[in-house]
């Protein structure tokens, strides 16, 4: 009979508990993720397994290739065709909207003397790729033939960069650095400007919003295009907007907090 009523009150306080911080576990063992523009959620596990979460549904859609080495970054602005790039290996993987993988290319074929560190999806079905050896910015178009390149970017920026994250978003392209901050191209990779964040996560947009983590304090600019800082005041870890609330990362386990 205790054990029937412990076993009641210990119920009654983890849903009270649920109810109270409205915090759902989407996963554990979480190294870094992605929302897409529908609010699907993409994360990449400690053991480098692509996770797609359709929380409409909800359902699991996983996807993993021991072959190509780790997971480096993975691209989800269009969600028919996500971008999955294995750095070390120097692979850049196509995947459609269930994780089956549409095409898949070594960039070392394509560019032997090039060292490509970071890619990302662009206009077209084309990529963005930065050549860390040249300092470069290469665009090219869906079977990773060149369509323009820019000049070493020290030549503009006048600092030694050490970029960590790029993404294409709306007309512009976007190279952050942890320590220089949030460098802003056109789409033909000319420089523009830099925003001055200093941010070692992921930087999210969300219209003209632009969301980033500063030393896990949750920053944002209300308009990037003036540089309009506004802090938050929320210490969360890695937070992205999706529907009616917001994903974020906590003692590496991926969680969705309700508005």
């Amino acid at each position: 009979m205790k054990k029937i009523v412990a076993i009641i009150l210990l119920s009654i306080t983890y849903f009270y508990s649920s109810a109270q911080s409205d915090e759902l576990l989407i996963a554990k063992e979480v190294s870094f993720y992605k929302v897409d523009e529908i609010g699907n959620v993409y994360y990449v596990d400690k053991l480098n397994t692509l996770t797609k979460y359709e929380a409409n549904v909800p359902r699991y859609i996983k996807y993993a290739d021991v072959k190509s080495g780790k997971i480096h970054s993975i691209d989800v602005s269009n969600p028919l065709r996500v971008v999955v790039f294995y750095a070390d290996q120097f692979i850049v993987k196509f995947l459609d909207v269930n994780l089956t993988e549409i095409n898949s290319f070594k960039i070392k074929d394509v560019y032997p003397e090039g060292w490509i560190r970071l890619v990302c999806s662009s206009n077209n079905n084309g990529l963005w790729m930065y050549d860390e050896l040249t300092r470069k910015l290469i665009k090219v178009g869906e079977q990773l033939i060149t369509q323009f390149q820019t000049g070493d970017l020290y030549l503009v920026t006048r600092k030694k960069i050490n970029p960590n994250f790029m993404l294409e978003y709306g007309d512009e392209l976007f190279l952050n650095d942890p320590k220089i901050g949030l460098m802003v191209f056109d789409l033909f990779g000319g420089y523009k400007k830099t925003i001055q964040i200093q941010s070692s996560s992921n930087v999210q947009f969300n219209k003209d919003e632009l969301f980033f983590v500063n030393k896990n304090h949750w920053l944002k600019y209300s308009n990037f295009k003036t540089d309009t800082l506004q802090d938050l005041k929320n210490s969360i870890n890695q937070p992205t907007k999706g529907n009616n609330g917001y994903y974020f990362i906590k003692d590496s386990n991926l969680y969705f907090k309700s508005n």
